[in-house]
């Protein structure tokens, strides 16, 4: 049986692409360190994933699943034997685990394996950049020739939502994790250097950034305005704030902004999009998915920089010619949430109330004054009654 290690065990891991891998007909290794859910891995051989609508739910076992500890050397083992591999652990967390990665890769070159692949499930724009710089700064130069023809670092949009499980939600077994029914999965065509692998529900695609950018563009910008909007009217779930009219009003009108830059952009049907945009909208009022407003609300200092999902589609609509007013909008709904529980937001708050909106702006932001959206996030704020 081929072989596969997802790095990293949590929601996406075990929620997506260790069902893939599995699926697809692969023997999976997680590698993880969380030892509780390494043990019931190995325990269990198998996992159960329910997939929820609404009121409405199935559930089925990925089986053919193991894990072994980041910390063992038989992580090493699993990376250097392994046919395919995926990471899913945040790119914050890519430099905490290149370590584990070059030494497999090593590993890799003395039993004299082919080229690796490893999908990189982190929602970041240039996450392919990000992880061979550093694993070129980890290796030394002479294994350069080595990783620039056999190394294939290959992004991918993860679309598919997993809410943080409760204990309820476990029902007596922490692998339980619940997902909605998209799980759809486009990569980089061009990042793979070996033969492009027949996993269920892959979509290579190229030129890739406007994937990446469809996702944080449409679906975080838009989720993350859903959650704004809906903490400043109370809300506890997601789904109460998208099925708010007034607030699915503004959050569609921010999005379609959007979807028509990326139309004029890359070339894809404005039908498509729209398309995508109204099964978003349909996804985010998933009752049973009990997906919190305070967790996709969670880190805004984040959310805000110039490349991520609200800026980032501020300026894409700016650079198109197109109406960036309804995701400025956005951008000064996130301001207002004063969580005191996210310590993110608790030092934006902190900030705005010591050197105000421009201070915000510009060092939050990284907008320089010139900037077609510094004045106008600067004057909606001002003006703002939330």
């Amino acid at each position: 049986m081929k072989k596969a290690v997802m790095y990293g065990a949590g929601n996406i891991g075990r929620g997506f692409m260790g069902k893939v891998f599995s699926n697809s007909g692969y023997d999976v290794c997680f590698i993880d360190i969380a030892e509780n859910i390494i043990d019931k891995l190995n325990t269990d051989k198998c996992y159960p994933v329910r997939t929820v609508y609404d009121n409405n739910y199935t559930e089925e076992t990925v089986e053919n699943v193991r894990a072994v500890n980041a910390m063992d050397n038989q992580a090493i083992e699993e990376i250097a034997f392994c046919d395919i591999m995926a990471t899913a652990v945040g790119v914050n967390v890519l430099p905490k685990i290149v370590s584990v990665i070059c030494e497999g890769i090593k590993r890799r070159i003395q039993i004299g394996k082919s080229s690796l692949d490893v999908i990189l499930c982190e929602n970041q724009l240039n996450a392919d950049k990000i992880l061979r710089n550093l694993i070129e700064e980890n290796m030394r130069s002479e294994y350069k020739g080595w990783l620039d023809a056999n190394l294939g670092l290959v992004e991918a949009s993860i679309g598919r939502m997993v809410p943080v499980m409760t204990s309820e939600m476990q029902e007596g077994n922490i692998l339980r994790i619940w997902v909605e029914p998209y799980c759809i999965l486009p990569v980089d065509k061009l990042g793979f250097k070996g033969n492009i692998p027949n996993l269920k529900g892959l979509v290579p695609f190229t030129p890739f950034e406007f994937y990446i950018k469809r996702k944080l563009f449409l679906h975080n910008m838009g989720h993350g305005m859903c959650a704004y909007l809906g903490y400043q009217r109370g809300y506890t779930y997601i789904w109460q704030s998208a099925l708010d009219d007034k607030i699915q009003k503004k959050v569609k009108s921010a999005m379609m902004e959007v979807a028509k830059a990326l139309n004029k952009k890359y070339g894809v049907s404005l039908e498509e999009l729209v398309a995508h945009i109204d099964d978003l909208l349909e996804r985010f009022a998933n009752k049973l998915l009990g997906d919190t407003i305070v967790r996709v609300a969670r880190d805004p200092a984040r959310k805000l920089r110039n490349n991520d999902r609200f800026v980032g589609a501020a300026l894409l609509c700016v650079e198109q010619g197109f109406n960036s007013q309804p995701i400025v909008d956005g951008i000064v709904s996130s301001l207002y949430f004063d969580n005191p529980k996210d310590t993110s937001a608790c030092d934006l708050q902190k900030d705005m109330a010591k050197y105000g909106i421009e201070y915000i702006v510009s060092e939050y932001m990284q907008l320089k004054k010139n900037s077609p959206i510094y004045k106008m996030i600067s004057d909606t704020y001002k003006r703002s009654k939330f």
